[in-house]
């Protein structure tokens, strides 16, 4: 049996996950050989808690070992690339989770900016694609290979859109998908400086990426080439700074966001002139709501990552259930809930890292590689200039 040897820089909620599913490789043996934080003790916490036989004080001592094979990148957006960077040059191949980069104000002259504020929406642009062009650039160099987390790609409620889809044949006209909750729990979400941005690009990415990667399998399938974004049209806002919200006395979502949208939504035209519309926000209630609907010319179907009702539940009061998990981002117990029986699996973070490890033993591309990564990368930046500039924005 063939096996894959892993580092895993950061100990964050991704690489937690991350971890846990690597459990779930069939096929491949898989070894989580070692592990590396910015805060050392945690690396240490995490290793003793996945029985992970390596600390590494950086990521420089990580990358130096002859018996790693593949570099897992868990860290904040800003950190990607140059992580990205040292593990290729080590001849690691490199899984990055979402987004691939984004634009972090490193050209901006004044560090105490707010860069959501002050920096123009063509200057982000190109600075987010530069950087994309250095992490994949980095990756071919080495000849290593670049696999990008986009765990909706993966799901199995997209995996059976493309399926369905493929079969009745007829053209994607137009696809409709969200991904929305109540705010992100990372505190370097809450800056530029450190996310690259808010709600679209650090939930938007997500369902634009599944409607990038169905237009991608279309094209593909019909023309023996990927049907590719065109432009962008997108409007942003910042709900939680509004005087309506600042004046309740009670808060039930997350606030304190710096200088970065809240919400977002973006309209994409793709080259054979059909549409994508994507809707992201850290400002809804409930728990995560993550759909996408695709309506070919002969044909309709929606993928229900969350919520869906493979088990529905009802307390009276909150503490019924005690522990139990129900979902993600899910406010109260109370009421009606939708409990998510193995929430891994719907969202496709299993399957995502049986592909990877497959990519790596087996010498293939993965599913969602650096194309994907950096397409999603030039939809998000673009809208983000089409925001701040009010009008339609060519992708590039």
């Amino acid at each position: 049996m063939k096996k894959v040897r892993v580092g895993i820089v950061g100990t964050g909620f991704a690489a937690h996950f991350h971890a846990h599913c690597y459990r779930k490789v069939t096929g491949v043996e898989v070894e989580l050989r070692g592990v590396t934080s910015a805060q050392p003790e945690h690396a240490r916490r995490f290793a003793d808690e996945f029985h992970i036989p390596r600390a590494y004080e950086s990521i420089e001592a990580l990358v130096a070992d002859p018996e790693i094979d593949f570099v897992d990148v868990c860290v904040p957006n800003n950190l990607h690339v140059p992580t990205i960077e040292a593990a290729a040059a080590a001849g690691k191949h490199v899984a990055v989770e979402k987004p691939l980069t984004g634009y972090f104000g490193d050209d901006w002259p004044d560090l105490n900016a707010r860069i959501g504020d002050v920096v123009p929406g063509e200057q982000m642009r190109r600075g987010a694609l530069a950087n994309a062009d250095r992490a994949i650039a980095a990756c071919q160099k080495a000849g290593v290979r670049l696999l990008y987390g986009e765990n909706w790609v993966y799901a199995p409620g997209i995996q059976k859109v493309r399926r369905l889809l493929a079969k009745a044949g007829g053209p994607i006209l137009r696809i409709e998908g969200e991904e929305s909750h109540s705010g992100s729990h990372a505190s370097y979400y809450r800056r530029w400086r450190t996310s690259g941005g808010g709600a679209l690009l650090g939930k938007g990415c997500h369902p634009l990426g599944a409607a990038l990667y169905l237009k991608q399998v279309e094209g593909e399938l019909r023309n023996g080439a990927p049907i590719r974004p065109r432009s962008v049209v997108a409007e942003t806002a910042r709900l939680t700074k509004t005087a309506g919200f600042a004046n309740e006395a009670v808060h039930y979502l997350k606030s304190g966001y710096e200088d970065i949208e809240d919400w977002a939504t973006i309209v994409v035209t793709f080259e054979d002139s059909t549409v994508a519309q994507i809707t992201a926000a850290d400002t809804t209630l409930g728990g995560i709501r993550n759909y996408l609907t695709a309506w070919s010319s002969n044909a309709v179907v929606t993928a229900n990552i969350n919520p869906n009702n493979v088990c529905t539940a009802y307390a009276p009061e909150a503490t019924i259930f005690g522990d139990e998990y129900i979902t993600e981002k899910i406010e109260t117990k109370a009421g009606w809930t939708f409990p998510a029986p193995d929430e891994d699996w719907v969202t496709g973070y299993p399957h995502e890292l049986q592909d990877f490890v497959e990519a790596i033993a087996f010498g293939r591309e993965p599913l969602s590689g650096a194309a994907l990564a950096r397409d999603v990368i030039a939809v998000v930046y673009a809208g983000y200039q089409s925001a701040s500039e009010g009008r339609r924005v060519v992708i590039e």
